[in-house]
């Protein structure tokens, strides 16, 4: 007598490595295996950005934002340009995924001013947006007040890493200069007071939250800069309850890819596939894409591959209109 064969359940491992992903926030320069000093040349560039790209597909992310700083790859003779252009060509490495590239400046370089002109200059397509990374403390932003002037002034959005070892004072700064989302920002909870009816953000943070100016956090990364004791003591659940908009992000693979992420967000706060659904709408949502590109991704992507879990009640009922 032969017994049925008995379907086995998916476990969260299988579910979170079927999930379409949305990637914001991920340096080149982090990558595995990312020697820059070997990188000075087109075909070095060109490949090491493919092989980015494979990794991203790999985990299955379908669409990702890679930040790279040009100014890291002109020790051999290329220009920021060129430097751009040997990137682009390795975008296409794969199937089924769409990487767009964010241009990044370091705070301590001396670069700032050309990468926000060359941004500007190749705005549109492939080229979404600027970023601007590196220490905070000693590095204020204040004298690049012009940089940040020319790109609000050609309507090109910026990204600024703020509230890592610095605090709310930083993320001010950031704001006020204009920045459309936030890197990391940790410290935003800085300026959080206390009173009978709880937590009340101030008024920095209560700025960020009213607008949903997106935060662009990666927790595993963060307790490894030290922003965090440990996973469990991460504000980002604390953030989420507060009506702050948090998107999860790898930062640098090297560290954890985004199917790494969501998988210890489950393991440390029981996170399931509607935390990792209203996720990755954030994602998509605070994304440099254009509104028509955002609906597209959600309603030939995002939705469908969620519905078909058919795992959460009411899932199927959501439009990505809902999410404008």
């Amino acid at each position: 007598m032969h017994e049925e064969p008995t379907s086995q359940e998916p476990t969260i491992h299988d579910i979170v490595t079927s999930l379409p992903k949305v990637v914001i926030h991920d340096h080149l320069e982090g990558g595995p295996g990312i020697d820059i000093a070997a990188l000075q040349t087109p075909t070095a560039l060109r490949d090491a950005v493919a092989q980015a790209v494979r990794d991203l597909a790999a985990d299955n992310v379908v669409y990702a934002e890679l930040r790279m700083s040009p100014e890291l790859y002109t020790a051999g003779g290329l220009t920021l340009s060129e430097a751009v252009d040997s990137a682009i060509g390795g975008l296409d490495a794969a199937d089924g995924i769409d990487v767009r590239l964010v241009l990044t400046a370091q705070r301590s370089g001396t670069s700032l001013a050309d990468v926000a002109a060359l941004t500007v200059a190749r705005h549109g397509g492939v080229v979404v947006g600027m970023d601007v990374a590196g220490p905070e403390d000693g590095y204020p932003l204040a004298g690049d007040s012009e940089s940040f002037a020319l790109l609000r002034a050609n309507y090109v959005p910026f990204s600024v890493h703020v509230g890592l070892d610095a605090g709310i004072e930083s993320i001010a700064e950031a704001i006020q200069l204009g920045a459309t989302r936030l890197g990391h920002a940790t410290r935003i909870v800085d300026d959080f007071g206390v009173d009978i009816e709880g937590i009340v953000p101030g008024k920095v943070s209560s700025w960020v939250r009213d607008r949903h100016i997106p935060l662009e956090i990666a927790p595993t990364l963060e307790v490894q800069l030290g922003a965090a004791d440990s996973l469990g003591d991460h504000p980002l659940t604390l953030l989420q309850q507060l009506g702050f908009t948090c998107t999860v992000n790898p930062g640098i693979r090297s560290a954890t890819g985004m199917s790494d992420q969501f998988l210890a967000l489950a393991d440390t706060f029981g996170y399931g596939v509607e935390e990792f659904f209203d996720l990755t709408v954030n994602a998509v949502q605070a994304s440099y894409l254009t509104e028509v590109e955002r609906q597209e991704l959600l309603e030939r992507i995002i939705l469908p591959a969620y519905e078909a879990l058919d795992m959460q009640a009411g899932l199927d009922e959501f439009d990505a209109t809902d999410f404008a």
